[in-house]
């Protein structure tokens, strides 16, 4: 008895099966100041290059806390949006040496949670949010524990924590 080449759906007709990936898998990871953030970026790296897939690389501004004139709050906001360009710059150089590929770049502005919470909602093609989790006493980091504890049920996508202690090699070997 020969395979059929047709494949039964849920609503009980067939069509062909597919010879490829509909979607390309994007991880999106998290830039910021933290020194965990190189763990997160090598294992969105790996993953994207072992699979196919894409880095995406956020940053959020956070609003200037000192907005009494408007000057002083719009310089505030400049030079965070050129902190953030810097960053952003930086992580997507590691992401490159290790992919090939450019990630794809965004920056918010906002509370963080919030704003990774509508990228992920308006950008259908992130398909996992990678964070990574600092290694001490204080416990994994404010956004990671928000994200699980608080919002898990509006991510729309899985979350993946990488420990902060984990080396290179490590990430290699699990990629």
């Amino acid at each position: 008895m020969t395979e059929s080449s047709f494949e039964e759906t849920d609503t009980g007709t067939t069509r062909e099966p597919q010879t490829k990936v509909d979607k390309e898998f994007v991880f999106l990871c998290v830039v910021d100041e933290s020194p965990e953030l190189s763990r997160a970026l090598r294992f969105s790296s790996q993953r994207a290059k072992h699979v196919g897939g894409r880095v995406a690389l956020a940053y959020v501004i956070e609003p200037a806390e000192f907005q009494h004139w408007i000057g002083v709050g719009e310089l505030m906001q400049e030079e965070a949006r050129e902190e953030a360009e810097i960053l952003l710059n930086a992580a997507a150089e590691e992401v490159m040496k290790i992919t090939d590929r450019m990630p794809l770049l965004f920056v918010r502005q906002g509370n963080q949670a919030a704003e990774l919470i509508s990228l992920i909602k308006e950008e259908s093609a992130i398909s996992l949010l990678v964070l990574a989790a600092a290694s001490g006493d204080e416990g994994p980091g404010p956004l990671v524990t928000y994200l699980i504890e608080k919002a898990a049920d509006e991510l729309q996508v899985p979350i993946t924590v990488v420990p902060g202690n984990l080396t290179d090699e490590h990430i290699d070997e699990i990629t």
